[in-house]
């Protein structure tokens, strides 16, 4: 995901030094070299030991978390060990305890945007949508997630599989003023047309963070909107696969005894699926290669639909933000890179506005409470390739009706 990061500060930014720092030598080297720009160079991590990413943090200015979640404390706690960063950080679990963390975030002097990346598009998607209308009903935010079932990484498919374990109590809406949890997977259906090339999809909730965020975005207040609820597609294979492991009660099966060992059903499953997405994305290959068995590219297209009155007069605001291809200058290039760079950017992004002070916050907070223009955000992010569709306003649906 933060391949596309890296590669847009090196396109965009002024920055003198960028540091990729990663235990994966090879993969990293394949995008500095792709790179060719002698500010981008690789240091060895290693995110297990908060003392060896405070030293790769030391004498640095900015910083970009794209680490997986479980090293999330030790990437903090190395923040704080060393003073004085401005950063963004992609993950966005265990919100509480993270955000507890910011008083003491701001008495070292330092700044981070917590659960960063595409959420930050899917709330400036609610924010102008939200902008159509004097009072606000609803605010429906929407994931469509569009590659094969072996069109993964390790980190995807986990994701993926966490939308949808049963034992996951972070399923919520708002409604009322009130969060409403613990949603069972595969509920709150809702068919809802998005581009092409996913189309017209029924969709479910998922857990994330926007129905516990959203509300804190000074619009929501000033709209006073009544409800908030976030759901998600993957592509047909993916959902055959969710389903099956319903089906198989994966998520709450007992070890088996084979040969000798034991194993957990959920975790061969996972397996198999991580490595056929690694064999898959191991090749680095041009554009127009990558999706071979396919007529389109692996995509996510980003939705918001909300529901209010304006003058009046009932209507409804569709926005879809879609993401470029190519989006590496046409270069040799893995599929999920590409695919992830509707994270990445706005990772870069949003770290440039704090660079130039267009977002001046201190301690741990949110793109809700961050005081973000979501009008320059997307107008950034479509210098870049991608693309805001207004697909309905109220405007448009009074001008039908008479």
């Amino acid at each position: 995901m933060t391949s596309a990061c890296v590669y847009d500060l090196y396109q965009t930014s002024e920055f003198d030094e960028i540091i990729v720092a990663d235990a994966d030598k090879e993969n990293s080297k394949k995008l500095i070299d792709l790179i060719d720009d002698d500010r981008v160079t690789f240091e060895p991590v290693d995110a297990t030991s908060t003392d060896d990413i405070a030293r790769v943090l030391d004498g640095a200015d900015y910083v970009v978390n794209g680490l997986p979640y479980q090293f999330e404390e030790n990437v903090l706690d190395a923040i704080l060990n060393v003073g004085g960063l401005v950063g963004v950080d992609l993950n966005a679990f265990e919100f509480d305890e993270v955000l507890s963390r910011s008083d003491e975030f701001a008495e070292a002097g330092c700044s981070l945007w917590f659960a960063n990346g595409g959420l930050v598009s899917t709330i400036a998607l609610g924010m102008v949508g939200c902008e159509e209308f004097d009072e606000v009903e609803d605010v429906n935010f929407y994931w469509g997630m569009w590659r094969l079932l072996t069109q993964t990484t390790a980190g995807l498919t986990d994701t993926v599989t966490y939308e949808h374990d049963p034992n996951v109590d972070e399923r919520a809406r708002w409604e009322d003023g009130k969060v409403i949890n613990d949603l069972p997977p595969f509920s709150q259906r809702r068919t809802f047309e998005f581009p092409e090339p996913i189309g017209e999809q029924d969709t479910y909730v998922i857990s994330h963070p926007e129905p516990i965020t959203f509300p804190k975005a000074p619009i929501a207040q000033e709209k006073n909107v009544n409800r908030i609820i976030t759901r998600g597609v993957w592509h047909d294979k993916w959902t055959e696969y969710e389903r099956t492991l319903h089906a198989m009660d994966a998520f709450d099966a007992d070890s088996l005894d084979v040969d000798g060992g034991t194993v957990d059903p959920l975790e061969v499953a996972q397996a198999q699926v991580k490595r056929a997405g690694d064999k898959r994305d191991a090749k680095w290959r041009p554009p127009e290669e990558l999706s071979d068995e396919t007529e389109w590219t692996p995509q996510t297209i980003l939705s918001s639909e909300v529901t209010g009155t304006n003058a009046g007069e009932d209507g409804t605001a569709v926005f879809h933000f879609t993401q470029p291809f190519p989006f590496f200058g046409g270069n040799n290039i893995s599929m999920m890179r590409e695919y992830g760079c509707y994270v990445g950017v706005p990772l870069s992004v949003t770290l440039q506005f704090m660079a130039d002070g267009a977002v001046d916050k201190d301690g741990i907070f949110v793109t809700e409470t961050s005081g973000l223009d979501a009008e320059r955000y997307f107008e950034e992010m479509e210098a870049r390739g991608f693309e805001l569709i207004e697909k309905q306003s109220p405007a448009q649906l009074t001008s039908t009706s008479k």
